[in-house]
């Protein structure tokens, strides 16, 4: 069996997490007999191919500087047409999506069920479902997913800097307004707010075609999956298989239990982008907040996303140079399971719904608890009090609390590790996947 494989990104010049779980994947694959061809959009007008860690990969043009039609996926991106005949020529089995961005939309999916191929797509992000993309109602409260004119515009509004008030008032423009508004004045702010509405049905009818043309939707964790149930995905077609980590991890030594009785400050890490719904500047403001005399180490791994300069600044102008913060380069990902090994203790601090995230399952796979958001898939991975803590996101003082508990009371470290199960691997995901291909293909 053939199985492509297309998502927005991938390695070597990126490697987050939907990056990681689909190289994992089509490692994994190959027990169970199932081929896979990963294939990725590259910035440019040329085509280019190589092998990753085994699997063949195929770089496809995504001309630079899209139109206003091509980002919000009225038309395809330039280079579109190379990615077409590409996949034509493939005679594969499965067309597996795992993204949907300007580099690999609507129209990859398309493609596939034209040319009659079994299709399959994994929800992996809260965007796919969240216009604001955080899975957080106005900003502040956890939201059931439910995609509705009025209230996802006034959220989106809100999001975009404009007064809840006048925020509620344009998500109720009559759609025609709206439309008119969304084609006829791109880049305009007040036509763009007016263009509210137009917006949300799009994202709406966009959700809508994408589970039309899927054979099967895959969601990565209980949340995703209900908010899917709740905006009409038949469950007939809706799939639960949550992430697993590589077997890399499972051949690392769990850490020995004496090291947490040690005296030497608790090693507090932190492995994520320079963005700020990864909730780093709450971190550092609690550890900042914390009494000189708290033993502990912050140890930063970030990686870059886009432009985060601002964001960057800002977190290091709230560490303050504060001895007990460090920066650090980023973590290679063959060294990121020894990094997660070192730490006593990994801060996951994120402020919005995350599906996983991977780094979790990494963590605990070697032995690390988590002191996480008690949000999303976070909380879904960590039992408060049994493998790891959870906090109130937002709350600097919760955070610095806990952080110094677990500084001042080793034993309570020891239980927690103690209580870390087994991980999920990602053979037990792909054999998943493999009987569901065999399931689809039997149609």
């Amino acid at each position: 069996m053939k199985v492509i494989h297309t998502l927005g990104w991938y390695f070597p010049e990126f490697s987050g997490g939907t990056e990681v779980y689909v190289n994992g994947l089509a490692q994994e694959l190959k027990t169970y007999r199932v081929q896979s061809t990963v294939a990725a959009p590259s910035s440019g007008d040329y085509e280019s191919s190589y092998s990753h860690n085994g699997s063949q990969v195929y770089r496809y043009p995504n001309f630079p500087y899209p139109t206003l039609d091509q980002i919000r996926g009225h038309s395809p991106h330039g280079g579109f047409d190379s990615f077409a005949q590409w996949l034509a020529n493939q005679n594969a089995d499965i067309y597996h999506q795992h993204s949907f961005v300007t580099g690999c939309s609507i129209h990859h999916l398309r493609q596939a069920k034209k040319l009659g191929m079994a299709t399959v797509v994994t929800v992996h992000v809260p965007e796919n479902i969240c216009l604001r993309g955080s899975m957080l109602l106005n900003g502040q409260t956890v939201c059931d997913g439910h995609v509705e004119q009025v209230r996802c515009g006034t959220c989106w509004g809100i999001a975009r800097g404009l007064p809840a008030s006048m925020a509620g008032l344009l998500s109720r423009t009559p759609l025609a307004l709206s439309t008119i508004a969304e084609s006829s004045f791109p880049g305009l702010r007040l036509a763009t707010a007016v263009a509210t509405p137009a917006l949300v049905t799009l994202h709406q009818n966009r959700l809508q075609e994408i589970v039309a043309l899927a054979d099967r939707v895959v969601a990565v964790c209980q949340w995703l999956y209900e908010a899917l149930v709740i905006n009409g995905v038949p469950q007939s077609k809706l799939v639960l298989c949550r992430q697993g980590v590589g077997s890399t991890a499972l051949s690392l030594p769990l850490k020995v239990q004496e090291k947490v009785e040690d005296c030497a400050p608790l090693r507090l890490g932190f492995l994520g982008r320079w963005n700020g719904v990864k909730g780093l500047h709450i971190l550092v403001e609690a550890v900042r907040n914390l009494p000189k005399d708290v033993s502990v180490e912050l140890i930063i791994y970030t990686l870059p996303q886009g432009d985060p300069r601002t964001y960057q600044q800002e977190v290091l102008d709230l560490a303050a140079n504060d001895p007990r913060i460090h920066f650090k380069q980023p973590v290679q990902r063959d060294a990121v399971f020894s990094t997660l090994a070192d730490l006593d203790l990994l801060a996951v601090p994120s402020q919005w719904l995350e599906t996983g995230p991977l780094v979790v399952l990494e963590a605990q796979a070697v032995g690390t608890p988590i002191l996480g958001s008690n949000l999303g898939g976070i909380a879904e991975l960590v039992q408060h009090g049994v493998n790891g803590w959870l906090v109130p996101a937002e709350d600097v003082s919760a955070w610095s609390k806990a952080i110094a508990l677990f500084a001042t009371d080793r034993a309570l470290l020891a239980k927690l590790r103690q209580g870390i199960k087994p991980v999920r691997t990602m053979n037990s995901v792909a054999l998943e996947m493999a009987n569901l291909y065999q399931d689809i293909l039997k149609f």
